[in-house]
């Protein structure tokens, strides 16, 4: 698991009070620091990014490595590269309410030539862009760099074919960057979307929506979220099954929706 940046005082909206963002736009893109770097201001001044290829930049994914690192009372900035270029990745501290597990993750991830796992929005300070991080963890093998590259790319790929499809079933917009699901595009709809309970593996359906609901609530109660096991208790008792539950929260996490916080089993709502 990673550690909670603490960058969200409010879990039911934005920061910095505008309405929350649709499933769609805050799908997770993976990407390389130059693709950010690179990437289109709005020229309507709304600062929202959008890379060359048309699609929206607002949650992230990226592999780098650290190169170097500074602690303050409440954040920590840390210097990545990752072979195409540099950026700055902010991380909020709320030493007061974090566990111990979490602040231990984040000592890991502090340490000079070790490769991280990041997922963060891009923001822009006096013209320079960071990631402000949800969540940031150690590789646990170099294999997942590779990995993230092959993302990269086939994130690239599905968003080209995507473009090129007419859209259909209510214009919905298309998810980039969730390797995990196989199946083919369905006009317009997410990536990750498939058939089964609750209307669909899709942002927005029944099923996802609850997962959410039952996030929010208990990870409010708790610094590392909700567990898996308290998620499938309580969204059980509106029809679901264990199995289908499960794949929501495999798919929600995909997605950049939701991020596991102490380990794989604890998830917090990616506000």
């Amino acid at each position: 698991g990673g550690f909670n940046s603490g960058d969200t005082p409010s879990r039911g909206g934005s920061s910095d009070g505008k309405p929350r963002r649709n499933y769609d736009e805050q799908t997770l893109i993976p990407v390389t620091i130059k693709m950010i770097n690179s990437a289109l201001g709005d020229p309507t001044g709304g600062g929202d990014l959008s890379l060359k290829d048309g699609r929206a930049l607002h949650m992230v994914k990226l592999v780098a490595a650290v190169r170097n690192y500074e602690e303050r009372s409440t954040n920590v900035f840390i210097d990545v590269e990752d072979g195409t270029g540099f950026t700055q990745v902010k991380v909020w501290v709320n030493e007061g309410d974090e566990s111990s597990a979490i602040a231990q993750f984040r000592k890991e991830a502090c340490t000079d030539h070790t490769y991280i796992r990041i997922i963060g929005q891009i923001r822009e300070f006096d013209g320079q862009r960071q990631v402000v991080a949800n969540d940031v963890r150690l590789v646990s093998t170099g294999n997942e760099l590779t990995y993230h590259l092959l993302e990269v790319a086939n994130s690239y790929e599905r968003g080209i074919k995507m473009q090129s499809q007419p859209a259909v079933g209510g214009g919905m917009g298309f998810g980039i960057g969730n390797m995990a699901s196989n199946a083919p595009p369905q006009g317009g709809m997410g990536v990750g979307a498939q058939g089964g309970s609750g209307g669909g593996m899709g942002g927005g359906s029944t099923l996802n929506d609850a997962v959410i609901d039952c996030i929010k609530v208990l990870g409010t109660q708790c610094d590392s979220g909700a567990h898996v096991d308290q998620i499938t208790a309580q969204v059980s008792q509106q029809g679901f099954s264990a199995g289908d539950i499960k794949n929501a929260i495999s798919h929600l996490s995909n997605e950049g929706h939701i991020y596991s916080t102490i380990d794989e089993d604890n998830y917090q709502y990616s506000s």
